[in-house]
Parts: structure tokens; sequence; C-alpha cells
């Protein structure tokens, strides 16, 4: 008899789950399907893009990179024969507006995490006094182990380590905003030491930075799909999921949807954004049983979401040669000028494309969109002088508030496994306990973790397996020092 999988949703959750089934011995066999099916008629999830009307060009919501450690992430993108579409970064530059840019390069020559030294001192905005407080900060965190974290939030742990309040400003902000998507008062000490120890200390290329060369619309959807088709993978999309009941008589899933038949499924991976599958099932957020709680915070509490805006403009000039910048102590965080390769030219008369990338609650989050663009364009013509005062020919400001999930120290002792108690019940997405923030990375992770939840219950024997990519190996010095 055959066994049908059913995964909900389309985002990199739901293909990295679908292609890891897929290149199992029991679907090569026939003993398994798989359906995949989404709301949207594209896959990707929030790693999308839109088309701007007046010129056709797709320009993702908000600007995905992903770094070095990714590597389960940059495994999948290179099965699917997608990692060329990413380009690497080794090094990063820094603006400051009291201080100008910084080149952030790790060294070639030093072994991690001492690799990390130089790159700090050449950082400009940064004053002797702040790269003693980081180095000492960095210290204590790889002396610390991840238990001893679990009910910290950073801003709490960091201030206890003697990071003052400009230490603060210029370095773990920028930092930690960027990667937890949330302001460090609210973000868990665990979920920061893992972006900090495996995303910077402890391997070499670890902080590489990939930035995508074609629309996340592209490389997520039909790009990614069809090599899936070819084998077996059904998709179904354009149809939003209703309901999920359990058949106890058939020992199956009823999945409702709008304007298609309802779907049967002996399994299903719901790898749907947190806040949806929380709707569906709020038993298997709120209440994770065998783990400890602050009893000072409510269940409902436990999750929140935080925002991530795309400011995008076509300007009439091109303001730098430089890809991309850091900014700090700006209301811009990320800025990006035209990622997106074309063999074809864009017209002159349409603009060059920048976006600036601003993530969680921030000083602009309630002000009208022009003025947020105008703020933002203020910033760009000051860290730019020599280009002159750009002109705004088109632009468009995106703020997607479920963007992220909020690791707070609450939110990561909550977070919910793939297998559940539920038959035949799995779950994925990026809040999934993957030990990772909310990532594509994490993302991926959760797929995989659902498929072999899927398999560990189909399969007698284990004889069946998903090979996980391995992290980035720590050198020789990091194992010593990291604990």
């Amino acid at each position: 008899m055959t066994i049908r999988v059913v995964v909900i949703g389309g985002g990199i959750a739901g293909l990295s789950a679908a292609e890891a089934l897929s290149r199992t011995g029991v679907f090569r066999r026939a003993e398994l399907e798989v359906v995949l099916v989404d709301s949207r008629h594209n896959t990707g999830g929030r790693a999308g893009s839109f088309v701007e009307p007046t010129t056709g060009q797709s320009v993702d919501y908000c600007q995905h990179v992903a770094m070095g450690c990714c590597t389960t992430l940059l495994d999948l993108l290179e099965r699917m024969n997608l990692l060329d579409h990413f380009q690497r970064f080794e090094d990063l530059t820094f603006y400051h507006p009291r201080h100008g840019f910084s080149r952030f390069s790790p060294s070639s020559w030093l072994p991690p995490p001492l690799h990390l030294a130089l790159a700090l001192s050449s950082s400009k905005h940064l004053t002797s006094k702040n790269q003693r407080e980081i180095r000492s900060g960095l210290w204590r965190l790889m002396r610390t182990r991840e238990a001893e974290l679990v009910d910290a939030t950073a801003l709490d742990w960091l201030k206890a380590c003697g990071q003052s309040e400009d230490t603060l400003e210029k370095f773990w902000d920028v930092i930690l905003v960027s990667a937890l998507g949330d302001a460090p008062d609210h973000v868990s000490m665990a979920a920061a030491r893992k972006v900090l120890l495996d995303g910077f200390a402890g391997a070499r290329h670890a902080s590489d930075v990939w930035v995508p060369r074609r629309p996340l619309s592209e490389i997520f959807g039909e790009r990614f799909r069809e090599p899936l088709a070819r084998c077996g993978v059904e998709f179904e999309l354009g149809h939003a999921v209703r309901g999920l009941s359990w058949d106890a008589a058939f020992g199956q899933w009823d999945i409702e949807r709008s304007g298609a038949d309802c779907l049967k499924a002996d399994h299903v991976i719901v790898a749907t954004p947190w806040h949806v599958s929380r709707r569906w099932f709020p038993e298997l957020w709120d209440d994770c049983s065998g783990q400890q709680r602050r009893e000072d915070v409510e269940r409902a509490d436990a999750f929140a979401s935080s925002p991530i805006t795309g400011v995008h403009l076509w300007l009439d000039r091109s303001l730098t040669p430089m890809p991309h910048v850091v900014m700090v102590g700006t209301l811009a965080q990320w800025f990006f000028q035209n990622p997106i390769k074309s063999s074809e030219p864009t017209p002159t008369s349409d603009g060059v494309y920048h976006q600036v990338v601003i993530s969680g609650k921030h000083a602009g989050s309630d002000w009208p969109k022009e003025r947020l663009i105008a703020e933002v364009v203020r910033e760009l013509s000051e860290a730019f002088p020599e280009a002159g005062v750009p002109q705004v020919l088109k632009s468009r400001v995106v703020t997607d508030p479920h963007a992220v999930f909020s690791v707070s120290p609450e939110t990561q002792v909550r977070r919910p496994k793939s297998t559940t108690a539920l038959s035949g019940l799995h779950l994925a997405g990026d809040a999934i306990a993957t030990g990772w923030p909310a990532t594509m990375e994490g993302a991926a992770i959760s797929g995989q973790m659902a498929a072999k939840s899927v398999l560990d219950s189909v399969v007698v024997g284990g004889g069946e397996q998903v090979a996980f990519s391995e992290e980035l190996k720590r050198g020789w010095l990091a194992r010593r020092l990291i604990r």
C-alpha cells in the first residue's frame, strides 16, 4: 500500500521536507507519495517576490541573505543546482555617520576565533574601549555553555558582562537585530550565542555572506519545483487549507481546501508559518511537555511576531559601486544595490534599484511611508555624498508584521519538535526546535527533521535515513576555546 504524505506550505521548510523525502528509497520504489500544497500559485513562502508594475521587474519582498554557517541550506541549494544563483562575499563593509566606512575582513591566516581580531580593530566606528569590551564579551560567551543562558535576555547578559551602552549600540545591536529580528532586550542570549559563535567565531568562512542573484520567487519557485516534479513530487497550488481533521475510522487526515477537493493523507507535515500552525494546533505550541517554563509568563505571550521592513527605491543614479553595506547608527540597517543580475540591461528611465532592510520595531515603525522613505534617502545621501542627492523615481515600502518570531527566552523553551503526539502529524518551519533562530537555515533544517519524523513512523527498523548536513567544523583553537 502506498503511503501518502501531504506537505502543507510551500516555503523553504516545506520544500526542504519534500526534497528530503524524494531522496528516499521508499519514495523511489513508489511506496510513498509526496504532495505539496500551498495557498499561493508559486512556492517560496516568505522567500518571495513581487513584480514592479511599470517595469515588470521582479523584486524580493525583503532582501534575504545566507551565511557560510548555513550548511543545510547551502547543501540543499547545491543539490538542486541553484547555488550558482547566489554570490558569496567574504568581507563586509560597515558605515557609521561619524566614522565613515570600514572593511570587516576576517584574517586568512589567523585561526578561528582569532581571525576576527584584525577585523574588529579595523572598524573605525569602534573605539579601543569598544573593542576591549567586545573581546571580553566574546571570551565570556565562548566559555559559557548554552544551557546557562536559557533564561537570560541578550541585553541582561551583555550588561552583566560589562558591555557599555555605546558598545551595545555600535556592535551587539547591529548583529543581533539583523540576525534575530528583534532588540537585545527581547531576544534570548542562547539564540544570540548560536549566531555569534556558529555564525562568526567558530569556523573560517562561517561569516561569509551569500546574496541571491536571481529573484527568490524564481529560485524557490519554478526552478526548485521542476526537478522535484520530474522525480514524482506532486504540487497542488492556489488553494488555501481551511482545516485539518483526523478520521479515526480510516486512520487518515482529512485536509479541507477552498475551491478544491478534500485531500486525504496518512501523514501530514505542517510547514506553514508558526502563527498559522499555532492557530490550527494551539496545544502543540503552548504546552510543550518536558520543558521548563518561566511561571511569570503567560502562555499566550510566549510566541510573538517581529516585523521586517523592506524599503524599495528606484533612484535616478547609482549611489555607490559597493553591492551592500551594513549601516550602523542609522534607521537603515542593511543597504543593497541592484542585487538581481539580469542578462538584459535595465532601461535608464526605470532607475537604479536599491533596497534598505530594517528588522524589528524601529523609530519609524509608525511613520507614514513618505516620511520613512524621505529619512532613508536622507541617510543614503549622507553616506554616499559623492553621488549627489538622488531623485526617487519610484518607491515601495513592504512590511511583513509576521516576518520572524521573536526568539525570546520564553519562546526558546516552548519551540515544539517536529514529531508530535498526534498520529501522523509532523511540524516544520523556522520556529520548530532546530537550535537556530528564524532563518532560512532553520527552515531548511526543520524540513529535514519533519521528513525524518515521517520516515521514523512509516519505515520499520529504521531502514531509511535522512542525511543531515554537517555543520562547519570548528578550527583546532576554536574547539579548545568554545565550550
